[in-house]
């Protein structure tokens, strides 16, 4: 299939998704930072300036990127008539980074589990969605391959399970936390088959290996039985990287869907 040409408005549009997916990923991993691993201030606050105040900043300072990625992003997709896609995609976009706006407002300290709950997954989200829109090549504008298509939902069940066996630990053999595990290893087998085929393109195949990679060493850390502050930290970060290739797979793996143009042939005259 010939690659159409992208226009300066697409290319830029592609490459403010792929920065503002690199902030979110900052955001995220920040996040789960301060949530996870760093100690908390006393009462009467923190003497200096210390390393969790770097880590906080950074949060800032990327979030603040990102919400003026996110309006560029818009912008730009409402200008491609062509890729209606783009345009509702990017509404999910801002309406994503309002939300967090939002929670992330409620969630500093001892926040409702609710709230801890929708900042996490939410920005697991955004961190998909940037990488989507990074991934929307104007090549591939066919159906998703199944494969990617079913390692995607495993892994996003997989995801949204551990998200809230994370903010809220179940009792040692619940439900969830069986279902959790199991639908692990179902989306790393599911991820590594794919890693170890020939998809459809050499992109999708290069991220489905990224994604299998991740979930590889999320399995190494269970398995481990470590279950410190810092391997929580790296168990989300690996999600984190999984979820942003797996996205960005399953959109560089469309098939093409064959045009409605008529043979060369059927145009000429008898």
């Amino acid at each position: 299939m010939t690659s159409p040409t992208r226009t300066r408005d697409e290319r830029t549009l592609f490459a403010a998704a792929a920065a503002c997916a690199a902030l979110v990923f900052v955001v995220v991993a920040s996040s789960a930072w301060l949530r996870l691993v760093a100690a908390p201030c006393p009462p009467g606050g923190c003497a200096e300036f210390g390393p969790a105040d770097a880590v906080r900043l950074a949060h800032r300072v990327a979030a603040m990127g990102v919400t003026v990625l996110a309006l560029l992003v818009a912008a730009l997709s409402w200008k491609a008539p062509s890729r209606p896609g783009l345009r509702a995609a990017s509404v999910v976009l801002i309406v994503l980074v309002a939300a967090l706006a939002i929670v992330g407002r409620r969630s500093a300290g001892a926040a409702p589990p609710a709230i801890q709950l929708a900042n996490l997954l939410g920005g697991l989200a955004l961190l998909g969605t940037c990488s989507g829109l990074a991934a929307a090549a104007p090549a591939a504008r066919g159906r998703v391959a199944l494969p990617f298509a079913g390692a995607l939902a495993l892994l996003l069940a997989a995801i949204a399970s551990g998200g809230v066996l994370s903010i809220v630990p179940p009792a040692t053999g619940s439900p969830l936390a069986l279902g959790h595990r199991g639908l692990s290893w179902l989306a790393l087998a599911a991820w590594g088959l794919i890693a170890l085929s020939a998809a459809p393109a050499p992109a999708a195949r290069l991220l489905a290996r990224v994604a299998a990679l991740c979930l590889a060493g999320i399995a190494v850390l269970s398995v481990a039985g470590q279950a410190g502050p810092v391997e929580r930290w790296l168990h989300n970060l690996l999600s984190s990287v999984a979820i942003a290739a797996a996205v960005a797979g399953t959109l560089r793996a469309r098939i093409a869907a064959p045009g409605p143009e008529l043979p060369e042939r059927a145009y000429a005259r008898p």
